[in-house]
């Protein structure tokens, strides 16, 4: 009994040494899974190219699936797909990074749209080749890239930063257009889709010659989405702070240093426009919201802010067991609405390159 009682000091020691490295661990466990890219395109890669697409959902269309919620436009994309696009390598400045772009170009005095991914996903996932084509048919010009880490870009980590350094890749798309196409900052929009919305919503905040950006799905606190983000993954919130250490720790990203809703409190006299499903179970309705006030209570004469929610959801299957998708959707469901506001929005916040002297 003495003996034991001689150890419990030493036992404790150790144990009190030894939780940091354990703290560390468990972060690092978390990170290292939460932050995971695909470079598959989480499936939708194999499946589409610009002139022959449709919205997938894990292995299987759309058209496959059990369609109870609403109809989609799913069983009609040939009208959205491109008869011609090109490819581009686009470098990241001081970065060993390069981004692979698809460009549709088709009217130099026409305006042009970025549009931006989002997480473990690529150029080639419906989300953004459908808003494309919407644009493009209007009349824009539009870009459509894998952010690092992503698709057919620079793999640097096969992590994902939310937005930490993604920011960047936005911004060196943007800057490639007004070098490589001589087009005015002014004539550039920029649409982020989920991760890209919030991605989009940091470098707005980061460059204030930003114009405009549409943010679909977008995040706006990082602190609260990667707790939501756990507990979507099956981890425990509490492990957040450890997660963050582990990410400084192992790739030295900050994943608290930029928030979406600094983008939008920033938004001085450019314009945003901000959409969400309410039902939306990924990325809660709240980061909308909250977007939509902190944009709306700061905006300046000369810029504007719309905000539209509305309910979504498609029902599909994954094997035997049903499911349904609300996130990202408002595109599938009410997509006449969603391309009205998208089209109008672009025309009302950016200028036609000849007319800027």
């Amino acid at each position: 009994m003495s003996q034991l009682k001689r150890s419990i000091p030493a036992i404790m020691i150790f144990l009190i040494c030894s939780m940091p490295i354990i703290y560390y661990q468990l972060g690092s466990l978390v990170y290292t899974q939460a932050a995971a890219s695909n470079l598959e395109c989480s499936d939708h890669a194999p499946y589409n190219t610009p002139d022959d697409f449709t919205p997938h959902l894990w292995d299987e269309g759309l058209d496959e699936g059990i369609m109870e919620k609403n109809e989609t436009i799913a069983s009609d994309m040939e009208s959205y797909w491109f008869d011609s696009w090109d490819n581009a390598s686009i470098d990241v400045p001081n970065e060993p990074i390069t981004l692979a772009a698809w460009v549709m170009e088709h009217n130099d005095s026409r305006p042009w749209v970025i549009l931006v991914h989002g997480i473990r996903s690529c150029k080639a996932n419906h989300e953004v080749l459908i808003p494309a084509a919407m644009l493009h048919q209007a009349d824009f010009n539009v870009i459509l890239f894998d952010l690092r880490d992503h698709g057919d870009s620079t793999v640097e980590d096969g992590l994902v930063s939310a937005g930490q350094r993604e920011y960047r890749d936005v911004l060196a798309v943007w800057s490639w257009l007004q070098d490589e196409k001589d087009v005015p900052a002014s004539s550039i929009g920029i649409m982020g889709i989920s991760l890209g919305a919030g991605t989009t919503a940091i470098a707005f905040d980061q460059e204030p010659e930003i114009q405009a950006v549409f943010l679909d799905s977008p995040f706006s606190s990082m602190d609260r989405i990667i707790s939501e983000e756990l507990e979507f993954g099956g981890f425990p919130s509490f492990l957040k702070d450890a997660a963050v250490f582990a990410g400084k720790i192992q790739s030295g990203d900050n994943l608290v240093k930029f928030e979406p809703l600094s983008g939008a409190e920033n938004i001085g006299n450019r314009s945003m426009f901000i959409t969400q499903s309410n039902d939306d179970y990924r990325i809660k309705i709240h980061h909308g919201n909250s977007m939509c006030e902190g944009a709306k209570a700061n905006v300046k004469e000369g810029g504007f802010v719309e905000c539209w929610f509305d309910h979504s959801s498609v029902s599909h299957h994954d094997g035997e067991e049903p499911g349904v998708l609300s996130h990202v959707t408002l595109m599938l469901t009410q997509t006449e609405t969603y391309r009205g506001h998208l089209v109008s929005f672009f025309e009302q916040s950016l200028t036609e390159p000849a007319a800027v002297v």
